[in-house]
């Protein structure tokens, strides 16, 4: 059960066992990319034998094999959630995606596009289905084949950030028994907030640091800065969700990433969820005897969260 995380600024992997029905963390590791990795950088030859280079020696020095499950950064995909009759024929079904897609793509690209979707319970939607769809430009696709193809190892399953967090805070916080969470992946560029009902995807916000008015030089490197604006964009999105109902709480505020830290915590004190949970998912998983020794910054670093689904997912 391995999981490799590829983020913009860090590649990670998560190896994980179980033993008598319980994960067992093996081994995890990460090391900083060269350059960021994004779709731009990766595509150019001079770059890509660099960051194919970050994988093959973590497989090489920890003897990785077997099936992969990968995470990229949601930033590689276009997601989008929309409303179908519940008595909709699977191929009208297709049909409606593709027209969900073509207002947010141009007509002369959708070929260069595959996607995936899923049906999310939950029942929030009267006489409506909820459908989670995600497109893939297939350079991508061919971008991750090539990456992992000279490690023998196989990729099986291929899922964005986003999601793979959410299968971990799922597995490890039981957040399907909450109406309304919310998952804040605090980065140096930008903050996700991701915001869940029942444990299933309901919408994401994107705060871009470089696109907010408040984008002075080093004004959020500060936690206290950072927190302001993960409380103020969430106030925002609750009056966007429920504007019939001002008061509507967040069960859980759920913080991970490389910002996440007990100082932000702190300051976030003025949040509007009810309970605030730093994710730290080593702690919630048995260490094998090999990782017991790590210091205790790396063992609760909650930049593997996504890591960490990732491993999860590879044995669904």
């Amino acid at each position: 059960m391995l999981g490799f995380s590829l983020e913009r600024d860090v590649f990670q992997f998560v190896e994980i066992q179980y033993r008598e029905g319980k994960p067992v963390v093996q081994r995890f590791a990460q090391r900083e990319t060269p350059l960021p990795f994004t779709l731009r950088n990766a595509l150019q030859e001079e770059h890509f034998g660099a960051f194919q280079q970050v994988i093959q020696e973590a497989v090489d020095i920890f003897q990785l094999n077997g099936p992969v499950a990968v995470t990229l950064d949601n930033r590689f995909a276009f997601v989008k959630k929309f409303l179908v009759d519940l008595a909709m024929p699977d191929e009208e079904v297709e049909e409606q995606i593709n027209w969900e897609f073509r207002q947010i793509l141009p007509e002369s690209s959708l070929p260069e596009y595959l996607y995936t979707y899923e049906r999310i319970p939950g029942g929030f939607y009267e006489n409506m289905d909820a459908l989670l769809a995600v497109a893939y430009r297939r350079q991508v696709l061919d971008l991750v084949k090539r990456l992992f193809q000279p490690t023998g190892l196989e990729v099986a399953h291929l899922d964005l950030d986003i999601f793979s967090a959410l299968y971990a805070v799922n597995r490890l916080y039981g957040t399907r028994e909450y109406d309304l969470s919310v998952l804040a992946d605090v980065r140096d560029d930008v903050t996700k907030l991701e915001f869940v009902r029942k444990g299933e995807y309901f919408d994401l916000h994107m705060a871009r640091y470089s696109e907010l008015e408040e984008s002075e030089e080093q004004h959020f490197q500060s936690s206290e800065s950072v927190a302001k604006l993960i409380n103020r964009e969430i106030r925002r999105k609750l009056l966007e969700f429920f504007s019939e109902d001002k008061e509507k709480p967040i069960d859980l505020l759920f913080v991970y990433g490389p910002r996440a830290d007990g100082e932000l915590i702190d300051y976030l004190a003025m949040s509007p969820a009810r309970e605030i949970a730093l994710v730290e998912p080593f702690k919630k998983m048995e260490l094998s005897v090999a990782e017991q020794g790590m210091s205790e910054e790396d063992v609760l670093s909650s930049r593997y969260t996504a890591g960490v689904g990732a491993a999860l997912r590879s044995v669904v």
